[in-house]
């Protein structure tokens, strides 16, 4: 058992819970078992805390599955705009379900929109699926007032008249806010959310401003007052592409993070997703602040934005986190593939001991992608009074050495062990995966409802319509930025 990062692990070792919450934890023999009570006994199995994915979407099936191939980042957004939108409830509980085959009890669900014109619809439907998987969800509700067709200050009018018709159509109608109207009607959808769900415990809410580049003045500085009043966090997009990075520089030249700053941004909880492009000025705030950064880094290189400076902000003494952003290496949700991938872009010159290592990147899995998921201070270990969100995971891919060695039980986990070694995953006290033929049937049943709703979208764009946008884009940046 791992029960927090940097602590020894303990032998056969056993967990009480009782009504969600973890009530006793040690060796097997000092552990009572209460009569009645259900007895799981899982062989030889390492069990932690709950995996914690901070960044992600909902969206189940990858953008490669659903035939959109990698390009950069911008490009590769409005190559949405080829289909109208799937069921969106089937797709988020996919992505669910996954997680959780992978160990995850918790995530962060960042802002996205599907474009349907109702958002409150759509969130609504993302909720019902984490809460249908029954696992932990922080959804973020998404703002954004600006740059929804090329990044301010560029002119937007502009480059929609410089498009070729074919592309000119799609963006014929006037660009409208993909989230609320206005601020005025994203609070009354955050009183409606949180007044319906102030009973569940396992739904929380945060604001969700898209980013920098999306996101005025004005409407900074009104949600970071309103999250300091709710007691809720915020989340954002960060520094993400090239492009972003030139935008930023043009919008914010005394630095991105320090301009948030003096908006008041950071007097609420706050994490971001990416930092790719962060100077070291950008860094030192955002330990400063206490701001934590969520690692993608698998999306990050896939999508030709580079790989984030882990070793740089580890100096600067940032806290870090991971998330899949559902667009992961190898194009899973294999959460444990992904946090080993930052970790070792983690490694800087200066070598530092296995030990060390694997309790950073424990940390960063489990007690840090809580923090950054706005979920309270017990989350993220296995202690008791904390709720009983525990993973569990088979040995087999740690080898024979573990016998001989059982302190180099988290170096070797960590190194590698992976997502379909999961044989357990219990959220709050109920087992929601088990490594059984009716869990794995529910997932693929899942896949099956998700694959049928993306066959049957509607088709809203020619290929050639997508290619000149996406070509229409690569060129705008490239003469913006340079990139």
């Amino acid at each position: 058992m791992l029960t927090a990062p940097g602590q020894p692990a303990l032998q056969q070792a056993a967990i009480l819970v009782m009504q969600g919450r973890i009530r006793a934890i040690g060796p097997v023999d000092t552990v009572a078992v209460p009569e009645g009570a259900d007895v799981v006994a899982l062989g030889p199995t390492v069990l932690m805390p709950g995996l914690v994915n901070a960044h992600q979407h909902g969206r189940g099936i990858s953008q490669l599955l659903m035939g959109y191939a990698d390009r950069a980042l911008e490009p590769w957004i409005a190559g949405r705009k080829r289909h109208a939108a799937p069921d969106i409830r089937a797709i988020t509980q996919l992505a669910a379900e996954a997680m959780l085959a992978n160990g995850v009890t918790a995530t962060l669900h960042a802002n996205y929109s599907y474009g349907t014109g109702n958002y409150p619809q759509e969130l609504r439907a993302q909720i019902a699926a984490y809460r249908d998987a029954g696992m932990r969800a922080t959804l973020c509700i998404g703002l954004q007032d600006r740059g929804h067709l090329v990044y301010p200050d560029a002119d937007e009018a502009a480059f929609k008249a410089s498009l070729p018709q074919s592309a000119r159509t799609l963006v014929a109608p006037p660009t409208t806010a993909p989230y609320m109207p206005d601020w005025h009607a994203s609070q009354t959808l955050m009183d409606q959310i949180t007044s319906d769900y102030a009973q569940d415990t396992l739904v929380r809410f945060a604001w969700g401003p898209a980013g920098p580049q999306w996101v005025s003045d004005t409407l900074w500085q009104a949600v970071a007052r309103d999250a300091v009043q709710r007691g809720v966090g915020v989340h954002f997009h960060l520094l993400e592409s090239p492009a972003q990075a030139q935008a930023a520089r043009r919008l914010y030249p005394q630095g991105t993070l320090a301009h948030l700053q003096g908006l008041g941004v950071f007097d609420a909880p706050t994490s971001c997703a990416h930092g790719v492009q962060m100077t070291s000025h950008d860094m030192q705030i955002a330990a400063a602040e206490g701001l934590v950064v969520v690692l993608n880094p698998g999306s990050n290189l896939r999508l030709f934005n580079g790989a984030p400076s882990v070793s740089g902000l580890r100096a600067a003494g940032v806290r870090l986190a991971v998330g899949t952003d559902n667009c992961a290496l190898s194009d899973d949700e294999d959460y444990l593939q992904e946090l080993r991938l930052a970790a070792l872009l983690g490694r800087a010159d200066q070598e530092s001991t296995s030990m060390a290592e694997a309790a950073t990147t424990f940390a960063m899995g489990t007690s840090n992608g809580a923090a950054a998921a706005f979920q309270g201070q017990d989350a993220g270990r296995l202690v008791v009074g904390a709720p009983a969100d525990i993973a569990g995971f088979g040995l087999a891919a740690l080898g024979p050495s573990l016998l001989n060695d059982p302190n180099r039980l988290a170096e070797l986990f960590f190194a590698r062990a992976v997502g379909r070694d999961c044989r357990l995953t219990m959220v709050a006290g109920h087992i929601r995966f088990a490594d059984r033929p009716e869990d794995h049937a529910r997932l693929d049943h899942a896949l099956t409802k998700a694959a049928t709703s993306i066959a049957e979208r509607k088709t809203c764009a020619t290929e050639e319509q997508i290619e000149a946008l996406q070509i229409a884009l690569r060129i705008h940046y490239s003469e913006t930025s340079g990139v």
